[in-house]
């Protein structure tokens, strides 16, 4: 046990995720659910992002769409958190997932209408509802798995996410390019549907400890209390742990320069082939890279807390580095290798840090960190986005491109040495967050 009470994990591999998944029924079905949820939510963004281009002659309106898809989840976090450590987690997975099912449908509308922006207001309402999904999710994982086991469930997870941004990005070019956006739409909201009967089966508790009766830790906050009394709680157990600090800002290294992963539709249309299915691939290559990271990442950590802060801070910089070539390259399969490189990096610190902040906080609190930390890695993502597509609009896209390769330099190289102290600690900060 560490000092906040969690279990330590064992050093685990993946191919260990066929036994685990036999074993676990609970985790089995939210493992399926989130594979049928992501792999329907990037067939939406492909359309719409084409869409978008062709219908303005904007190269920036990709990178806004691309924010549409992010940013509405920095303003749900507070309350994705709250709820998620408040209230029954099954149900409220279910019900939002339900609820995504709307603006699905409204995407019909809005290309019927031939109305761009309307059809990216849907896309920022499905981003709305299902940014209550990653809390939920990071928050349950832990009540359904055994602790030795949870390191293995986390890296599965965040490779679930890369394998179905692979997929689904692919397939979404594919069928938008073959069948037409619409069925893209019906099919991610079919999606939705199924990952919320799925995970309606699970009969394991989500929680530690019933909602009502949840440990608070130190001066809890009612469960009447308002969203910044909540957020005072998180502050006071993360105020002096710097390395749940750290973990809780690693993942915006990476997003202050993913803006350039809104201009990848722009490039796509204009240097890269010209058509939807470059957007797919384009995407299907960060997924690919997204899937393998993870998996690179754990190896080279080791469950050791200083290595695993070291892989984080080094994957920003290897971000930035293979997105510095990209504007230079005109040939599609270059560009995929370069985009797939640049999301080892990125996949690697999104899961490391996650799991790093599954070790260092308790189940009474869980939810609101990590939803707070989703919350703010998709704000810089978001605003990053917006920025790199002003860029540009006024600057072109290279220009644009390496601004962002700028800001994660600059990011990276900051909080490594910022957590200095931390990766070249005697102990393994991670046993000892306090």
């Amino acid at each position: 046990m560490d000092s906040t009470g969690a279990a330590v994990a064992r050093p685990t591999r993946l191919r260990e995720l066929p036994a685990l998944l036999r074993r676990n029924r609970d985790f089995r079905l939210m493992f399926a659910a989130t594979v049928v949820s992501f792999l329907g939510d990037w067939f939406a963004f492909v359309a719409v992002s084409e869409f978008a281009i062709t219908t303005t002659g904007r190269e920036g309106a990709g990178a806004v769409a691309f924010a549409a898809n992010v940013l509405p989840v920095f303003v749900v976090a507070p309350f994705a958190g709250v709820l998620a450590d408040r209230v029954d987690r099954r149900l409220l997975f279910v019900a939002v997932n339900l609820a995504a099912i709307v603006p699905c449908l409204g995407l019909l509308a809005a290309f019927a209408l031939g109305q761009p922006w309307l059809a990216v207001g849907c896309l920022a309402a499905i981003a709305l509802v299902v940014a209550f999904v990653e809390p939920i999710t990071a928050a349950a994982v832990p009540n359904l798995v055994d602790p030795a086991d949870l390191s293995l469930a986390q890296a599965a997870l965040g490779s679930v996410w890369g394998t179905m941004l692979f997929v689904g990005a692919g397939v979404g070019g594919l069928v938008t390019q073959a069948f037409g956006a619409q069925i893209s739409f019906v099919l991610d909201a079919l999606t939705f549907v199924t990952a919320a009967v799925l995970v309606l089966g699970i009969r394991r508790s989500m929680h530690q400890v019933a909602p009502s009766r949840a440990a608070r830790g130190d001066g809890p906050a009612p469960a009447t209390a308002s969203v910044w009394s909540h957020l005072g709680e998180v502050w006071r157990f993360v105020r002096d742990r710097k390395i749940t600090k750290a973990f809780m800002l690693t993942k915006t290294g990476v997003g202050v320069g993913n803006g350039i992963v809104g201009l990848l539709p722009a490039f796509a249309l204009t240097r890269l082939g010209g058509s939807a299915l470059a957007i797919g691939y384009l995407f299907a290559a960060r997924g690919l890279g997204a899937l393998a990271g993870p998996l690179l990442g754990r190896a080279l950590a080791r469950d050791d807390g200083r290595r695993l802060m070291l892989v984080c801070g080094g994957s920003i910089l290897a971000y930035g580095l293979a997105y510095a070539f990209l504007p230079l390259v005109s040939s599609l399969p270059v560009a995929l290798l370069l985009v797939a490189l640049a999301h080892l990096g990125g996949g690697a610190q999104w899961v490391l840090s996650t799991y790093g902040l599954q070790v260092t906080t308790p189940d009474a609190i869980r939810g609101r960190v990590t939803s707070l930390d989703f919350g703010l890695a998709t704000f810089a993502v978001g605003m990053s986005s917006l920025l790199a597509g002003a860029a540009a609009d006024v600057l072109g896209l290279t220009i644009a491109s390496w601004l962002m390769v700028s800001l994660a330099f600059l990011y990276g190289l900051s909080w490594l040495a910022w957590t200095r102290d931390l990766w070249q600690s005697q102990a393994d900060p991670l046993r000892s967050p306090a």
